[in-house]
Formats: C-alpha cells, structure tokens, sequence
C-alpha cells in the first residue's frame, strides 16, 4: 500500500509526453540518483524525459550516465527548446530558486511543474503539485514508491542502483540519523535487484581525484577550532582550488570530513565561489540543529546537514555568518 497520495502526480505523467527532469544547483547523490532512475522510467513507458541541470555532473557519479542522459544549462540548451515541454518535475528541492542559473528561466517558462522532496521548510508554490515528506530519508525513497506505481516493470538493476545512490549517499552511508529500521528495508529491498553496495561506494567514493586530496590537505592546515574545538570553521578560496588544480565541486565532502574529528560538534566551510558569491556548509554530530542557522540566512537543510549561498565576497560571509554559529556556544556558557 502506498504511504504518499501520488494520483495527481501519476495522472499528470500519463497525459504528459516531454517531460523536463532536473534538481537543485550542485547536486548530490540523491538528486541525480532520482533523476536517473524516473528518466529510465519514463522512457520504458513511452515518455520523452529530459534531464537538464544548472551544475555538471560531479565526476563520481559518471556511472550513472550510461547513455549521457545528463545535461547541463546552459552549455546543452541548444539540443531542447524548453516551450515544448509538459511537464517539469523538480526532484529533490522544491522551488525554482534552488535551481541555480537554470531556476529564473524555468520560471519564466510557466511550465506545469512537479516537486518531490524531503527537505523541511520547504517553499513548494501552491500551484505546483507536490509530495515533500521531511521525514523520509531521502528524496529517492519518495520516487521509489512513485515508479513502483507508475511502472513497477521497469525496475530493473540500473533503475535500483540509481535509487541505491540516493539512499547511501543521503544517509551517509546508513550512519546519519535518518536512517531507520525503514531505511534499512528499502536499502535491502533494492538490493534484491542485484544492486552491488561496495561497488556503488567504490565509484562514490573511493574514486577521487589526487587533485581533490591535494586541496583537502590544504584546507585541513588552515581549520580554525573554538570552543575547545566543539566549533571549527574553515575557508576554501579559488586561489587554493587553482593551486591544487582541483574544481570547485572537489570540496564536497569536506565539510563531513572535519566534523569527524574528535571534539567537533559543528563543522562549518565557507566556499568563495565567485565574485561577491560565497557557499556555506554546516554539519553538525546531532547536539546542535543547524538548518535554522542557514534559514536565518535565506539558506536551508536538515537538522545537522544544512547550507546556503550568499551574494557577498568571502570574507564578509565570514564575518555575517560566523557569529551565528558561535552565539550557539557562547549561549551555553562556554568561551
């Protein structure tokens, strides 16, 4: 029995024929692991699925793209004409304002549109048709009950390993606390279509970049630790990207890897995008919630996973943020 009210989603799918598939700017595992396994399905039944985003596809999830099924805006554009499209189906964030460059002009577009998502404090538009559960463990778990409706016939090892990747990757490879007793029976559920877990983690990560390592080391001599270490914060400028001769998108993960360090409560990164532009990261160990901090500054998340992007340089993100993050402890006492 279905756990979502999906009718108005699958009736706008049957009737639709050209259907746009995207996700938020920089997407993970989730993001694209729902995308690839709904445009698998799309195709099985028929439709003519699109897959367009604003960011390119990081190069651990390559695997995915058998077929180079993933595009991106607006380097790609001149292969599909938006106007022709019937649908739009926004997966794993709920507004055209997480969509990056491409969000303004699927907005202006005025295309029927879709949302499926788990994010909390979502700001999905009333007309859009949506299903947004902030409990479920990831947006691919959402999708999963969708395609087993839409087109159970099509789930097959690639669909399952695409849905694999969201649920691994957004549960932190089953450690964070939204995996639950019923994380657990989607993973195996999935695994019954021969779906390999070392060799998905193997492609995700076990697979960087030596450049990406470089970058990591630097960042790692320059973490700034307060609070007798309970905060650390740290900077990734592009000068550093460029001198380890990494990309941007190679910081993704780092911000975990110091909040594994002993003491850490909140990890926070502070990423110079570009001119006047600066990503902010925050992970939390589970003492302290850290998505309200990002909602104070126009950004979101989950309770201990949490971000935004500011249109300021970095070093006024920095001085605009920071305190936020250290009012958490100075307000239980500590110096």
């Amino acid at each position: 029995m279905a756990k979502y009210n999906w009718q108005k989603i699958v009736e706008k799918i049957k009737e639709s024929d050209k259907i746009l598939l995207t996700t938020h700017h920089n997407p993970d595992g989730d993001g694209l692991g729902a995308e690839a396994a709904l445009y698998h399905c799309l195709k099985h039944l028929g439709k003519s699925p699109f897959i367009l985003n604003s960011s390119p596809l990081p190069p651990e999830y390559s695997f995915l793209n058998e077929g180079e099924i993933f595009h991106t805006f607006p380097n790609d554009l001149d292969q599909v004409e938006l106007t022709d499209f019937d649908l739009l189906m926004i997966l794993d964030a709920s507004h055209t304002e997480r969509l990056g460059a491409l969000g303004p002009v699927l907005k202006s577009h005025n295309i029927p549109t879709i949302c499926i998502d788990h994010h909390p404090f979502n700001n999905c538009l009333p007309e859009n048709i949506s299903v947004i559960d902030d409990k479920a463990p990831a947006t691919v778990a959402l999708v999963f009950e969708l395609l087993k409706i839409i087109a159970p016939q099509a789930i097959d090892q690639k669909v399952a390993e695409a849905l694999y990747v969201g649920l691994m990757t957004d549960t932190g490879s089953f450690r964070f606390e939204n995996t639950t007793a019923e994380t657990m029976l989607l993973a195996a559920e999935l695994l019954r279509y021969n779906v390999q877990p070392g060799l998905i983690y193997h492609y995700v990560y076990e697979n960087y970049r030596p450049e990406r390592m470089k970058l990591l080391g630097m960042v790692l001599q320059n973490v700034q630790y307060e609070f007798e270490n309970r905060l650390a914060w740290f900077c990734v400028t592009r000068a550093q990207v460029a001198a380890a001769g990494a990309y941007l998108d190679e910081v993704d993960g780092f911000t975990d890897v110091v909040r594994s360090i002993r003491g850490v409560e909140i990890a926070a990164m502070f990423l110079e995008d570009r001119d006047n532009r600066t990503r902010m990261n925050f992970r939390s160990k589970g003492r302290y919630p850290i998505n309200n901090i990002a909602r104070q500054f126009g950004g979101g998340g989950h309770p201990y996973a949490a971000g935004l992007v500011m249109d300021v340089g970095l070093e006024d993100a920095v001085k605009t943020v920071l305190p936020a993050l250290r009012k958490i402890f100075v307000d239980e006492g500590l110096k």
